[in-house]
């Protein structure tokens, strides 16, 4: 039977994690490319580190309520959890990505985009960097809930997981975007990429998460 400690954690932590997605898809793919269109380059870096910092701050606050829920709760309700932020993630991703694709009149099956993104290794470090993105916590989590004499050090791993997407973005896709704004040149490739990975990244997270779920 579900308590009511369950209940109203489990859909603090939701909440939460619903908002960060959103914010974090909107700064970083439609805001952060509609300003650089207009030509609004200081600005589209300006607001997205400012937007960042918001949906970093409010989603730190999910480690802590995690590591709460995992200790008063079983390991049956930390899947339901775990498995129904992975779904919310890529639903509302899916949702946002699918309205900037047509707002950019972008088509997320276009092959000639695939064909050149399928050649790089950036690609597959996009998507593996957002399969686990937002979702380290509750993987870690449940991994020290299974386990518990090595759940302590487990837990550490949340940053050293989390820097592969700072590799990615930092050192492969940003210097990438960074010099076809410089020469002038088109970015749709690039815009491409941030939405597919994002996508694809979740869609196999989801599928993860939910074999860990039946097989452990």
């Amino acid at each position: 039977m579900l308590n009511v400690n369950f209940i109203i954690l489990f859909f603090l932590i939701i909440s939460l994690q619903a908002f960060t997605v959103y914010l974090d898809n909107r700064c970083n793919i439609f805001d952060f490319f509609i300003k650089i269109k207009r030509g609004k380059i200081a600005t589209a870096y300006t607001n997205r580190g400012i937007y960042l910092t918001i949906s970093r701050a409010i989603f730190f606050i999910v480690p802590p309520l995690l590591g709460y829920f995992t200790i008063r709760e079983g390991i049956y309700e930390l899947k339901i959890l775990m498995f129904f932020a992975s779904l919310l993630t890529v639903i509302i991703t899916t949702i946002q990505c699918k309205n900037y694709l047509i707002f950019f009149k972008l088509d997320f099956f276009n092959l000639e985009f695939y064909t050149a993104l399928i050649k790089k290794i950036d690609f597959y470090i996009g998507i593996f960097a957002f399969i686990l993105f937002l979702m380290t916590p509750y993987l870690l989590n449940y991994l020290a809930k299974i386990f518990p004499d090595d759940g302590l050090w487990i837990v550490q791993l949340n940053p050293f997981l989390n820097s592969i997407l700072i590799l990615y973005v930092i050192w492969i896709f940003e210097p990438k975007l960074a010099n076809k704004i410089d020469t002038k040149e088109k970015y749709f490739l690039e815009l491409y990429e941030a939405i597919s990975v994002r996508i694809i990244g979740r869609i196999f997270g989801l599928i993860m998460i939910s074999l860990l779920i039946i097989y452990t």
